[in-house]
């Protein structure tokens, strides 16, 4: 027993065993929520990634895949190339207006289906992954990357190929 001075008026009893319970119901808790699953995601054939050592998780979010020849937003060709770069037509401002109208619509639809807004939906929708292949000059990066900004997603993940 534990004693607030020198008499033994003012003793007080400390039952652990609720506090024990609470704290394995929470580590319970926090283990079933915990996921080590990584997210699988397919690569297209025809990109070839650059090489990282460094690993993280993608979450499952849409993808913008730059190949040699095409642009895909979901698996849904958007544009095609013209010998790596993208026509002078297509161009405004330094985006790509196909392409971010299709992530405008993206947008759009992944805030309905959400139902959230202001900054919270700017954090949870506003985040793309991007797979383009090596042998692309940085100026089709940097096109496609603002088009995506223009539409709102302003969080990148760059897709690489780990080194065996």
């Amino acid at each position: 027993m534990a004693s607030a001075g020198g008499s033994e008026e003012g003793t007080i009893d400390l039952n652990l065993t609720p506090m024990l319970d609470i704290f394995s119901i929470l580590v319970t808790f926090l283990l079933m929520s915990f996921s080590t699953d990584p997210v699988n995601h397919d690569i297209d054939p025809n990109v070839e990634l650059p090489s990282s050592i460094t690993v993280a998780n993608l979450d499952a979010i849409p993808a913008i895949i730059v190949s040699r020849n095409e642009i895909f937003i979901n698996d849904r060709k958007i544009i095609s190339l013209e010998n790596g770069k993208v026509p002078e037509k297509e161009i405004t401002q330094g985006a790509i207006q196909s392409v971010f109208r299709e992530l405008q619509k993206l947008a759009k639809t992944n805030e309905k289906a959400v139902g959230i807004e202001g900054e919270e939906r700017k954090q949870k929708l506003g985040t793309i992954t991007m797979e383009m292949d090596k042998d692309h000059v940085f100026t089709t990066m940097k096109q496609v990357m603002l088009s995506a900004r223009e539409a709102e997603f302003i969080t990148f993940s760059l897709m690489v190929a780990t080194e065996d």
